[in-house]
């Protein structure tokens, strides 16, 4: 795969501009959201994916994670698929059914699908021949999305439980799945893009947003949580991950919160040097995924011991910072909070929360501060309410490194260099928010 990747930057000679997405926050309608991306009530990214043809329109949260992307498909009944749009293979004239069926679990989420094959389109780059999933059952996720844009590396069919379907509503074909990652079938199959790179980055594009994602000057929204305000700070009414949602009460267009840049850096955003993160190996020999080793990690004075082969998986499909459960327990003992058990993070008074240190960790060979502010998040003001970001996770060893970590940054990932890289923006505040080698 590093060869192919190779090959084909050398034959484009010089490579093109990277694509920049526009990320916009949701509308007053909900679920309205322009050009090719925008944001979920909970930080999580997401975008417009056509597929088909003629095209079905989707809703697809951009997922770090995997590299496997799926929709609702038609046969999926059960209540977690509800309000989803659905994908009809029956009517479109390219799609393939493999006759295989694929389980992707995400802690306490799955999905599983029906394997086929068609034409995908995203922010004008077009994949034919796409493997994807289309769920017949699902569990556990949240609303506002039809299914998953796999970001993360290719999966390996032959090393996983892809099973024999006795789906037969498409003549089935004995065809070999291609790679299933997005991006990089978008850059091999000459799309448009110079390389196979892709990030994130968080803007302040307007008075309203600030990279923190605090937005002054508008009414919050009742029930959802928000992130901290720094102390003395203007009340903060938006939504965690660094994206809120504001009632417009006029025509104005509205800016975009964020970008999706795929095929390289855009460099113009960033101040100083990308701090490249080495991937971790698999424990298996299979492919690496979006995940680092995590060697320490400390909150104020208390450190957090680490296990030898404990990963970090850099995810952009949940807004949270997962630790084991006997980790966070320790946060909890050392600096109190009330657990809440459904959420799996904790209760803290906000006049409280705003005094807690910053969490740092030793990320492979690199040392990130990110300051309190990041991973808390405000449910009631007046009622001196606020939750964590933090919350117990459902490994023993591994975390999981959400959007409440990914958004600070400008975020890259690189499947050629195995490397996730991260940058602070030239629009950063000083708030200790930092990433730096670590000196031996």
């Amino acid at each position: 795969m590093k060869t192919s990747f190779l090959y084909l930057a050398l034959l484009a000679g010089v490579l093109a501009d990277p694509v920049s997405i526009p990320l916009y926050k949701r509308n007053e309608n909900g679920g309205i959201y322009k050009a090719a991306g925008k944001s979920l009530e909970n930080g999580v990214l997401a975008g417009k994916v056509k597929i088909g043809s003629p095209p079905q329109e989707f809703t697809l949260a951009f997922d770090t994670t995997n590299g496997y992307s799926w929709v609702r498909g038609h046969r999926c009944k059960v209540e977690n698929c509800r309000e989803r749009c659905t994908y009809y293979a029956t009517k479109s004239k390219k799609a393939i059914s493999t006759g295989k069926k694929y389980t992707v679990e995400y802690g306490n989420s799955v999905v599983d699908t029906h394997i086929y094959m068609d034409t995908f389109e995203f922010a004008g780059l077009k994949v034919k021949d796409m493997p994807f999933g289309g769920a017949y059952k699902m569990n556990g996720f949240g609303t506002g999305f039809d299914g998953y844009l796999g970001l993360g590396r290719s999966v390996n069919f032959n090393m996983t439980s892809a099973r024999t379907s006795s789906y037969n509503s498409l003549s089935k074909r004995d065809v070999a799945l291609p790679e299933s990652a997005f991006v990089a079938n978008a850059f091999n199959q000459g799309s448009g893009i110079g390389s196979a790179m892709f990030g994130f980055y968080t803007t302040q594009t307007t008075t309203e947003f600030d990279q923190s994602g605090v937005i002054t000057g508008q009414p919050a929204n009742p029930g959802v949580a928000q992130p901290l305000p720094v102390a003395n700070a203007t009340v903060p009414p938006v939504t965690p991950g660094g994206f809120g949602i504001v009632k417009r009460t006029n025509t104005e267009e509205e800016e975009p919160a964020g970008y999706l840049v795929l095929g390289g850096i855009d460099k113009s955003i960033i101040k100083g040097k990308v701090q490249y993160l080495r991937l971790a190996d698999t424990r298996d020999g299979s492919e690496k995924n979006w995940d680092v080793c995590i060697r320490h990690a400390s909150i104020g004075g208390m450190r957090i011991k680490q296990e030898e082969n404990a990963i970090a998986s850099i995810s952009t499909s949940t807004s949270f910072i997962s630790m084991p459960p006997h980790q966070a327990d320790m946060f909890q003992t050392k600096f109190g909070g009330v657990y809440l058990p459904e959420t799996k993070n904790y209760a803290f008074k906000c006049s409280e929360a705003i005094k807690l240190p910053l969490l740092k960790m030793t990320l492979e060979d690199h040392i990130v501060e990110l300051p309190a502010k990041y991973w808390l998040s405000v449910v009631d003001l007046e009622n001196d309410q606020c939750v964590t970001k933090i919350t117990r996770g459902n490994s023993d060893v591994d975390w999981v490194l959400g959007t409440s970590f990914i958004n600070a940054f400008y975020s890259t990932f690189d499947p050629e260099a195995d490397t996730v890289g991260l940058a602070i923006k030239k629009t950063q505040k000083k708030d200790g928010l930092r990433v730096y080698r670590k000196s031996h």
